[in-house]
């Protein structure tokens, strides 16, 4: 048995770039903690609403009924939608799994997307089987199967080596303890040029365990850097590979930055519109595309320029 799986509980992956990062596993007993803060930050949203609405219905003479509906709707959309939509937009984590320090990613390493999250969070209630009824609290309870005993997400935990639920398993997501200031998180690059560069790196390139996790840190940093700042960092990295790669001298080392992140990090199929919009950045190659489009250059960090 490989001991880095079974004893550390480290998961160890490996990119198509050849590159090889490590994550600690979260087990069980780390993962309840999250998800019992998690259930106690809805509850409490929820009641807060249900007494504001008791307030509001008192005030302008709301009907009982419609108020009742209302907590119904806010109380489904925390328990299905909660989760989807914090584990989409906050990195892979929930306000639990943030103060447990623990985030869900894929299983090659990459940020959670919106798909991953949303299969792992509706199979929640698979994971809570199988129920017990009500009745074993007091034999004058109505016959609801409502109390999980967790039975099946334990089961799936303990036969796999990286202790996937069936949610996890279903949506190849698992949860890693978030001590790493490295770890890729789901940094949103919008700038079209940045999948349109990291077309143009060669193909046999392959980076470095250190300079990934330079790349990496840098990404998920740079938008609290200022302009001018971000660029001098950006050049001690970007100018030797400039050189290694032939490109213009002029080409926006922060552009190439986030263009190697992206190469190594984000989905390939995220920007797939966006190819048509670049200059070559090539010393060889000068010429746009035939169906290249000018981009605007207010807000944006220095652009790709072609020779005059």
């Amino acid at each position: 048995m490989n001991a880095q799986n079974s004893i550390d509980l480290t998961a160890v992956i490996t990119t198509p770039e050849n590159i090889q990062f490590e994550y600690r596993i979260a087990g069980p007993f780390r993962r309840l903690p999250a998800f019992l803060l998690d259930f106690v930050l809805r509850g409490v949203c929820v009641v807060a609403f249900f007494v504001l609405m008791i307030f509001i219905g008192a005030m302008a003479s709301i009907p009982f009924g419609m108020i009742l509906f209302l907590i119904f709707l806010v109380s489904f959309a925390f328990d299905w939608f909660y989760g989807l939509f914090f584990e989409t937009y906050w990195n892979g984590q929930t306000p639990g799994k943030w103060l447990t320090k623990t985030r869900v990613i894929s299983v090659d390493g990459r940020p959670i997307n919106a798909y991953q999250a949303t299969v792992r969070n509706f199979l929640r209630l698979a994971d809570f089987a199988p129920m017990v009824s009500f009745e074993m609290m007091s034999s004058d309870a109505q016959p609801v199967y409502a109390i999980p005993t967790f039975l099946v997400s334990l089961l799936c935990m303990s036969m796999s080596p990286r202790f996937q639920r069936l949610g996890d398993l279903a949506a190849g997501t698992m949860v890693v303890v978030n001590e790493q200031s490295w770890v890729p998180t789901n940094i949103k690059l919008e700038d079209a040029r940045v999948a349109s560069l990291s077309e143009h790196i060669p193909p046999n390139f392959r980076m470095s365990s250190t300079l990934a996790k330079a790349i990496a840190l840098y990404a998920e940093r740079r938008n609290r850097i200022s302009m001018g700042r971000r660029t001098e960092l950006a050049s001690h990295l970007a100018k030797p590979l400039l050189k290694q790669f032939n490109f213009l001298d002029d080409t926006s080392p922060d552009l190439l930055l986030c263009a190697l992140y992206y190469r190594e990090f984000v989905s390939k199929d995220a920007f797939s519109e966006a190819k048509q919009y670049a200059a070559s950045p090539s010393k060889d190659s000068v010429s746009l595309p035939v169906n290249a489009m000018p981009l605007p250059t207010e807000s944006l960090p220095p652009i790709l320029k072609s020779p005059q």
